[in-house]
């Protein structure tokens, strides 16, 4: 098995857990598998705007699949070659039942970040994440004066709930399950992200897999919770991190021998360049 095409995930996969840092080994590593012919893709739940300095990091990056697979775009040109937006009429029926509740969400359209100003004030109310982390994404997003401009004007990819009060969850869930083809997933308690049926990592990463004329089992993947489920499964080499949750471990074919911290990613691609297989 020779492995032709490299798709990993950021947070929780590439990252360490400040969400931030690369470690060394992961870059060092993927700049290897480029020059010995690999092809490179970041598949993230992130918008392009909030994945550009991660790739700018590694020096490599061929493509990107973006907001859990709503958008597949080559990173050399920005160009979008693939996307699965929200419906206009799926996006009107979710801001109102948002305007119910006091949600810290971000807005995901054509590859940039939008908040309110509620967001905003707010943000920091996260609890899955770290806030040296949350205070360097704040930074790159784009407030808005209302999110109904957003939705009219732009293509959205994907909601980003990153905070909802406990006493909220349930009937938040109960009002959103009333709209169909959506598909809803978390990566922690309060998170909840929001997608157009067809729009996951899996399918992403197959569109681009045709695109390029690349088998399944030349395709090596990466990836450490829900939201990478189906491009683990998809992927005949696919790693769940050490540090990963039982979903992703389930539908991997291996599991990395580290976690992200200390550079999972980096060693499991090292070996299989020592071994001639990248």
């Amino acid at each position: 098995m020779n492995i032709k095409l490299i798709a990993t995930d950021v947070d929780g996969t590439l990252v360490a857990d400040d969400h931030l840092t690369i470690p060394p080994i992961n870059i060092n590593a993927f700049r290897k598998a480029k020059e010995n012919g690999a092809l490179i893709a970041v598949s993230t739940g992130r918008p392009y705007s909030l994945t550009k300095r991660e790739c700018d990091l590694l020096g490599c990056v061929d493509y990107l699949i973006l907001s859990n697979g709503a958008a597949v775009v080559d990173m050399h040109s920005a160009k979008v070659l693939c996307s699965c937006y929200l419906p206009f009429k799926s996006l009107e029926r979710i801001l109102s039942v948002f305007e119910k509740y006091p949600l810290v969400y971000e807005i995901y359209a054509d590859g940039a970040g939008y908040i309110t100003d509620y967001t905003y004030e707010h943000y920091f109310e996260a609890k899955g994440l770290p806030e040296v982390f949350l205070t360097e994404y704040r930074k790159i997003m784009e407030r808005c004066d209302s999110p109904w401009d957003i939705i009219r004007t732009k293509n959205v990819e994907k909601f980003n709930v990153s905070h909802i009060p406990d006493e909220c969850i349930e009937p938040l869930m109960k009002d959103l399950s009333e709209i169909s083809d959506l598909v809803y997933s978390a990566g922690y308690k309060g998170n909840m992200e929001i997608t157009a049926v067809g729009a996951d990592k899996g399918n992403g990463l197959k569109w681009l897999a045709d695109f390029l004329g690349i088998n399944s089992e030349n395709i090596m993947a990466f990836g450490d919770s829900g939201n990478d489920a189906t491009m683990l499964e998809y992927a005949g080499c696919s790693y769940a991190l050490k540090t990963g949750n039982d979903l992703a471990k389930e539908k991997a074919k291996f599991i990395t021998t580290e976690g992200n911290a200390d550079g999972g990613v980096g060693i499991t691609i090292e070996e299989w360049l020592k071994n001639g297989k990248i």
